[in-house]
C-alpha cells in the first residue's frame, strides 16, 4: 500500500478502472492538471464522439485524484527532456512532479525509469 502516488494519464485510466492493468493500493492519486485533457482526448476518441460515454468514463477517471498539481512550473523542462528523448512530454512532467513530491509514479509507460522513486507498471 502507497499512502500517495502520482499517476500520468494511463496510470490514472488504469487506477480508475478504464483501462487493463495491474491496479496498485494508492491511498491518494496526485496528477497533473494538464493530464486531465490528454485523458479527456483519449476518451472521446476510444468512444468515437459518444459524448456521453466519454463523460461517464472522464468523471469516474478525475473522481479519484486527491490532488490537482499545476502542469505550468514543469512544462518547459518536461517538453525539452521529451523533445531529447521520445516526445512523451505528459509522462515526463509527471515522473518529475513524483520525484519533487518524493511519491511513486505509476504508468503503463515501461520505458520511464527513475533512480529517486518507485516507478510502478500497470
Amino acid at each position: 500500500m502507497h499512502p500517495a502516488a502520482v499517476a500520468d494519464a494511463g496510470g490514472l485510466l488504469v487506477l480508475a478502472g478504464l483501462l487493463e492493468g495491474i491496479e496498485h493500493d494508492v491511498d491518494e492519486v496526485l496528477v497533473l492538471d494538464a493530464t486531465s485533457l490528454l485523458v479527456a482526448e483519449y476518451l472521446v476518441l476510444r468512444h468515437e464522439g459518444a459524448s456521453q460515454r466519454a463523460r461517464t468514463e472522464f468523471g469516474l477517471a478525475v473522481h479519484i485524484v486527491g490532488e490537482w498539481f499545476p502542469a505550468r512550473p514543469l512544462a518547459f523542462d518536461a517538453a525539452l527532456a521529451a523533445t531529447e528523448s521520445d516526445g512523451l512530454a505528459e509522462e515526463t512532467a509527471s515522473l518529475a512532479l513524483a520525484e519533487s513530491l518524493r511519491v511513486p509514479l505509476v504508468t503503463k509507460n515501461r520505458e520511464l525509469a527513475s533512480s529517486a522513486v518507485s516507478v510502478l507498471y500497470c
